[in-house]
């Protein structure tokens, strides 16, 4: 009998959709964004925005919640197995380790990007009576962008599973990266910028300083869904630590093309984001596969 990655991806995709913690979580993404529509749509607010609102709107929600459902999907997908002694049932098997890497992350990102793909279905459903209109272009592309940064996540997760040999250990390593990108990431690009402009960032910055953002796959996201719906996408934290004040800077003061001199450079455009999902996908898996293809799973 010859098996597969395949084969590992369709067992995993079976086994994550019973979780019911990443239902709960998934369940409650929707939920928000169902409720946040229908209270526009309540209150009045019909026909006064665009598609493009919305979906920047939704891109803050994503920002929190897709990188959450996957890390979940994906931070026990090896580990867990491992601890049980599962994985060396599997592994009886004639798989190779890099078969139940490959089918792990496989199974794992199908599950996210059907979960992302139920959610813009409700933004669509509900958000055409909200807008007026839909366009399908911008829809397409923020939903391709969300798909890729669930998946990147996945990745990020199964090479943090397939790298440690505990689930506590595992779940540090989730949670920490995610506080890091998340809450922490203003903080280190404000600190690199101060040291080098010595002075914070104020409204007008240099380009370089949002390239320091752009290496985060949240902030590239971000930065992506602002130029397709050419509407600001504002970060779901925020620290606060630019010396800028808020209460007084519009939404259209905030993004890059008017905080940058100039035009903005080439690797502020929207397509490199696929260089930033590709490298937070490739270098966790890499490091997690050569510390899972070494382990002693005796």
């Amino acid at each position: 009998m010859t098996v597969t990655w395949r084969d590992v991806a369709r067992k995993d995709f079976e086994d994550v959709v019973r979780s019911k913690l990443l239902w709960a979580i998934t369940g409650g993404f929707v939920g928000l964004l169902a409720f946040f529509l229908l209270v526009g749509y309540v209150s009045g607010d019909a026909g006064e925005g665009s598609m493009s609102d919305l979906l920047a709107v939704m891109g803050q929600f994503v920002i929190f919640f897709v990188p959450l459902i996957a890390l979940i999907a994906g931070y026990m997908a090896i580990v867990g197995e491992r601890r049980s002694g599962s994985l060396r049932v599997l592994l009886s098997y004639p798989f190779s380790r890099s078969d139940v890497v490959t089918g792990k992350v496989v199974g794992r990102s199908v599950v996210v990007a059907a979960t992302i793909l139920v959610g813009f279905l409700v933004v669509t459903v509900l958000g055409v009576p909200l807008v007026g209109e839909v366009s399908v272009v911008e829809l397409a592309q923020v939903t391709g962008l969300t798909i890729g940064l669930g998946v990147t996540f996945t990745a990020l997760a199964v090479g943090i599973s397939a790298a440690t040999a505990s689930r506590g250990t595992a779940l540090a390593w989730a949670v920490g990266i995610f506080i890091l990108l998340l809450v922490m990431w203003e903080a280190l690009a404000v600190g690199i910028y101060y040291l080098a402009a010595g002075a914070r960032p104020g409204v007008e910055v240099e380009a370089w300083y949002f390239a320091l953002y752009q290496a985060n796959p949240l902030e590239a996201y971000r930065f992506a869904v602002d130029q397709v719906t050419n509407s600001y996408v504002g970060p779901m934290v925020q620290l606060g630590l630019e010396d800028v004040s808020f209460a007084e800077a519009g939404p259209a003061d905030l993004r890059i093309e008017s905080r940058v001199d100039g035009d903005v450079p080439v690797y502020l455009r929207p397509w490199t984001v696929a260089l930033v999902y590709v490298g937070w996908i490739a270098v966790p898996l890499a490091i997690g596969y050569r510390r899972f293809d070494a382990a002693d799973l005796e």
